[in-house]
């Protein structure tokens, strides 16, 4: 997943400066057949735009359009008086693709097998965007993720029906989606695991194999050699099959006066 910047500094939302200490995320999707970002940061990013959310998800990738922590102006007013999500809420919207209208809320004419390769690739960005958000703020996927229409549910939107107008036409929901933020986010952490065993695992033969080196004697072929270095005061007669190191090596060149 590729994230760029292209933050809303003309908009009004941005200019306000208002912040929020994350709480969720709430996913929304654009309710428009327009797969061009730069249609929405044209938009929005200006002073008289009255919607602003933290990040577009598009087929390419991601554009982080606010700070994080910014509060952005994308869950409206709930119908039963609860806390708007932009108070709590970390926001995106996964960009439509061409071809299909509206009618009361529903798409018309939209072919999902025709738009299966744009949808798999604006779900896996939005799922890969998901699970960074959720290990940057420690959030659950499983309890602080929602969609635009969960958040009307829960008193903390207004009355949208994103995404569960369009996840469903390809076999996803919600709790598909926040399944597999889950298994991202479990992946990771075992590639972490992995890594470290790993890397403790190549510590302790590396130990154990100088500690091997220590304890061997001088071999036979460099017996005379050794003992008339040893003589010289270029070793102290230690280690004699110990690796050489830089320092080292600088040290007994200072001793044969090769570095005057």
């Amino acid at each position: 997943m590729e994230v760029t910047q292209h933050i809303l500094t003309r908009s009004a939302c941005y200019q306000a400066g208002r912040t929020i200490v994350p709480k969720g995320i709430m996913v929304h999707s654009t309710g428009v057949a327009q797969p061009d970002p730069a249609a929405f940061l044209k938009l929005w990013d200006s002073p008289e735009a009255d919607a602003c959310v933290h990040a577009i998800v598009h087929q390419g990738g991601v554009i982080q359009t606010l700070p994080w922590t910014h509060r952005a102006w994308h869950a409206g007013s709930p119908r039963n008086g609860g806390v708007s999500a932009n108070n709590t809420h970390i926001a995106f919207e996964i960009l439509e693709p061409k071809g299909h209208t509206y009618q009361g809320g529903a798409m018309v004419g939209y072919d999902p097998a025709a738009n299966a390769a744009y949808f798999a690739a604006v779900y896996q960005n939005a799922v890969a965007l998901t699970a960074q958000l959720c290990r940057q703020f420690s959030l659950d996927p499983m309890k602080q993720v929602v969609d635009h229409q969960e958040g009307c549910r829960l008193d903390i939107a207004s009355n949208h029906a994103d995404v569960m107008h369009w996840f469903p036409k390809h076999g996803k929901s919600m709790d598909t989606f926040r399944a597999d933020v889950a298994a991202l986010l479990k992946g990771e952490e075992e590639d972490t695991m992995e890594q470290s065993t790993f890397d403790a695992m190549l510590t302790a033969a590396l130990a154990r194999r100088a500690a091997a080196l220590e304890a061997q004697p001088v071999s036979g072929w460099a017996k005379e050699a050794w003992e008339a270095a040893v003589a010289a005061g270029v070793f102290d007669g230690t280690k004699p099959q110990s690796p050489l190191t830089r320092e080292q090596a600088a040290a007994v060149l200072a001793r044969l006066g090769k570095l005057k």
